[in-house]
């Protein structure tokens, strides 16, 4: 087919920004029980309700919780663990109450449900159900008087709904991932404590059950003195494995009473996951003495069936470019990933003959020509700290083309965390600008996930310095290779990513425009109202505390370096999210304002940390498309 010449930027497209957002499904926690698969999946077209879905290959999908119900859970703010089958009941942490509610699956299409807990301002997640005491054993959260939040392990009874739910162990900052032994006798569960975040110094645990059902003192099995463990899982021979980075990268071992842990595996990838959202899993474990592995080489994710007497891999070649999530059982192994002709799914996994795994859920609805669809080159970019690395997604559309003898706009895009890393694969948000002439580049910084424990060590204490460092090493790598217009490079994240973009703008005059979604401005204002989860985070990223260091705080925000921005900035903003205050974006857009640096400013009611509505996402997408096509027309004498 011929093309036609459009200006960049300017590509006319199939991929409309309502289309994009109506169908953006967000998928969380995954559980193969028995021969079905059931996964959580938050709709924007519904304002971010979150039902429970179930697959059969008898029946295929069906939605479980009526409405008003929405299974999301808020502990940590960030969630995750918000639902758990069990015993032919389905449990789940209600969003408007954060109770938990019961829903028999034994009651037709649309299964009744009942209340189980009913405690003022506590949280919950992340359930093991301990079926010869007829209670599950869970993460509670509870927000009272106290400055911080007290977490811990909770009995919940299941006999007599919204009665006899207690505190079963305290006494640490932070517990996750409570996982019952198959005899019932032993519970094993992560615990750390500030100012850590479970991927510095989460410690697995073990305590005996007595028979009135109370926990013995916790064994420490693992983790801790600069070392971090991650999901811990017992097999049915009553052996506890986990996933421990005591050697730098994140490997199996295995655990018995009475022995010192055995490493499993010896990868050259990572097996272990941020958790950022509580449920995360890597690998499960399969009948035969089998596991399945889903972990991260240099950045790229790998798969395969590990042999757990030998340590032998079966290298699984499925096409998974990204994973976040697993769970095994009869109906094989389901997933949450991507793959680079796919957008986020949920995946099952069992055919070994193929090798292809089969979608069960798209995340979208989006029919797209495949000649619309950018695939990635990975970039090795040299900077300060060392090679970094990114994805770059040229433009694609097989109706037209640039000018001759140009060469594209380029968006840089900066995950969030820090503490994690861009997801390779088919993602509609990039398709929509790569589909109008931009690439697209996934910029995996310093302190990013899927490299080993010191690529990710590189921005502590360099937070709003290496981070900052790479991005711009990004755009003029970019431009000085021919991969961009050096005149019409911008660059754009939420969060921390977010935070990323506009320090990057204050440090340097390289980019023609920028776009943060609730991005952080003010370190010390972000230290005195942010969550217990994240207190302790910059005191890592930074070097030290807030109150030993407050001049290195201001000295790392943008709001402190206003005379030095001239990049026009456009913000987005969700008017209650509760982990970077919208008063964080409020306050850079006015001091920017008096400073007549063009800015753009949009809030978003009912909107947190992450958007969910359907209207909001495609108001986000239409705005920034609007401000970087504005400024390509305006021009620019920015040179490197």
């Amino acid at each position: 087919m011929e093309k036609d010449s459009f200006a960049f930027g300017h590509w006319p497209s199939p991929i409309s920004a309502e289309s994009v957002a109506g169908s953006a499904l967000r998928f969380g926690c995954v559980q193969v029980v028995d021969r079905a698969v059931y996964w959580s999946e938050g709709r924007p077209s519904e304002k971010g309700r979150t039902p429970i879905m179930r697959w059969t290959a008898e029946d295929g999908v069906a939605e479980l919780l009526p409405l008003p119900y929405s299974a999301r859970s808020r502990v940590h703010e960030y969630g995750g663990g918000e639902f758990l089958v069990a015993g032919g009941v389905l449990y789940f942490v209600n969003d408007a109450d954060q109770d938990v509610h019961a829903a028999d699956l034994s009651g037709g299409a649309t299964p009744p449900v009942s209340r189980i807990t009913n405690i003022a301002n506590t949280r919950f997640a992340d359930f093991a159900w301990d079926a010869s005491r007829n209670r599950l054993i869970g993460v509670g959260e509870t927000h009272g008087s106290a400055a911080l939040s007290e977490n811990a392990l909770w009995h919940i009874p299941l006999g007599e709904p919204a009665k006899g739910a207690c505190v079963a162990l305290q006494g640490r900052d932070f517990y996750a991932t409570p996982r019952m032994s198959p005899d019932g006798n032993r519970l094993a569960f992560l615990a750390w404590d500030l100012p850590n975040m479970p991927w510095d110094a989460a410690q697995l645990f073990v305590t005996d059950i007595a028979e009135d059902g109370s926990l013995s003192e916790p064994v420490r099995v693992a983790g801790g003195g600069g070392s971090a463990c991650f999901q811990p899982e017992w097999s049915g021979d009553g052996a506890l494995y986990f996933v421990w980075d005591a050697v730098g990268q994140g490997n199996l071992y295995r655990w018995r009473k009475g022995e010192q842990p055995e490493q499993v595996t010896r990868l050259e990838g990572d097996l272990s996951m941020p958790l950022w959202s509580l449920n995360a899993a890597s690998y499960a474990l399969l009948p035969g003495g089998k596991g399945y592995l889903s972990f991260v080489e240099r950045g790229e994710t790998k798969s395969a069936i590990l042999d757990l007497g030998t340590g032998v891999l079966e290298p699984r070649k499925n096409g998974l470019t990204a994973a976040t999530t697993l769970s095994a059982g009869a109906a094989g192994v389901a997933l949450v990933g991507l793959t680079d002709d796919n957008p986020l799914c949920v995946f099952r996994d069992e055919d070994s003959a193929t090798h292809a795994p089969r979608i069960i859920r798209r995340s979208d609805t989006l029919d797209v020509d495949r000649a619309f669809v950018s695939r990635p080159t990975r970039l090795a970019i040299p900077s300060g700290n060392g090679a970094v690395y990114g994805l770059l997604y040229p433009p694609a559309n097989p109706c037209a083309c640039g000018p001759a003898g140009q060469q594209p706009p380029l968006i840089i895009s900066l995950h969030g965390g820090p503490t994690s890393a861009a997801a390779r694969g088919l993602k509609p948000r990039t398709l929509f600008f790569t589909s109008r002439g931009f690439s697209w580049l996934d910029l995996d910084y310093a302190g990013s996930t899927g490299y080993g424990r010191a690529y990710r060590d590189r921005l502590n204490g360099n937070w709003g310095v290496a981070d900052v460092e790479d991005t711009i090493s990004g755009a003029r790598f970019a431009a000085s290779e021919g991969l961009a217009d050096s005149k019409a490079i911008f660059v754009t994240g939420g969060s921390a990513g977010g935070y990323t973009v506009l320090m990057a703008i204050a440090t340097a005059d390289v980019f023609r425009g920028a776009a943060s979604y609730y991005g952080i401005c003010d370190l010390v204002a972000l230290q005195r109202t942010t969550h217990k989860f994240e207190q302790g985070y910059q005191s890592t990223l930074l070097g030290g505390s807030l109150d030993d260091h407050e001049a290195l705080y201001q000295e790392r925000s943008a709001i402190h370096h206003i005379e030095s921005i001239k990049t026009p900035l456009i913000l987005f903003q969700g008017a209650e999210d509760q982990v970077v205050p919208a008063e964080q974006s409020i306050r850079i857009a006015e001091a920017l304002r008096l400073k007549c640096v063009p800015v753009e400013y949009h809030e978003f009611s009912g909107e947190g940390h992450g958007f969910r509505q359907a209207e909001t996402i495609r108001t986000c997408l239409e705005r920034e498309l609007a401000f970087y096509r504005m400024l390509m027309k305006e021009g620019s004498q920015r040179t490197f």
